[in-house]
């Protein structure tokens, strides 16, 4: 069953189902799932969270959520939150477009943060960035927010593991240069790299990036040491 599935279940359902998730995927030497979505659904218009969100009340989303997480992660399987800073209250779909949310910054700390800082506090191994754009913090989508990424995510929710990026093929970054995306993600203290639509252009972009002195060796080995850490950690 899906998210909303297993929250309308109650009880420990998504702690069960994420159990037998783990199971599976240890059977099949997979030791991490991009799950669970923390995504708190509280636009109805959503196109694309819908029936993969826990929940539309933020305190009811993260506790069926982190259910699901604790299940994971007791299976022994790394997992991953989904979607900082929250692609909850979009009313477009990031596969085909720009999505951007007109919260506060004090909204979201009351209603989309509270999944994300329970999954820190429960042990999440990783947290993905989507492409959502916050007009009151910044300009540009979250993946490539220094504020978003770095004043936000690592400084206010005091993250430190690793953070992946959401598919970097997707309408919503389609008016941006791909080599570009990819330096500014990891600029803005991000680590991991997910679906590069070109990995060459991307390769010679990140290159000039470190010749020029935009992207510092030690910036680059803050991401490898988180990676390394976690891939010895499981």
């Amino acid at each position: 069953p899906g998210a909303m599935a297993l929250a309308a279940a109650g009880g420990d359902a998504p702690y069960r189902a994420a159990r037998l998730t783990a199971a599976q995927l240890r059977a099949a030497g997979v030791n991490f799932d991009l799950a669970p979505v923390l995504d708190v659904n509280s636009n109805p218009l959503n196109p694309v969270i819908g029936v993969r969100s826990f929940g539309d009340v933020p305190e009811e989303a993260a506790e069926r959520a982190l259910g699901f997480m604790r299940g994971l992660l007791d299976g022994g399987i790394m997992a991953c939150g989904k979607h900082f800073p929250g692609h909850g209250d979009t009313d477009t779909d990031t596969h085909d477009g720009a999505a951007v949310v007109n919260k506060s910054l004090e909204e979201l700390r009351e209603g989309e943060f509270l999944p994300f800082i329970s999954g820190i506090e429960v042990g999440a191994d990783m947290v993905m960035v989507g492409h959502i754009t916050v007009t009151a913090l910044d300009e540009v989508p979250a993946t490539i927010s220094k504020v978003l990424i770095g004043e936000v995510l690592r400084g206010e929710l005091g993250w430190d593991g690793v953070v992946i990026s959401d598919s970097l093929d997707m309408g919503a970054l389609a008016g941006y240069d791909n080599g570009e995306v990819c330096v500014k993600f990891l600029e803005a203290g991000g680590d991991i790299l997910l679906g590069i639509p070109d990995i060459e252009t991307a390769l010679t972009a990140l290159e000039a990036a470190v010749t020029d002195g935009r992207l510092t060796e030690s910036r680059i080995d803050e991401s490898v040491q988180r990676v390394l850490e976690l891939k010895i950690s499981h």
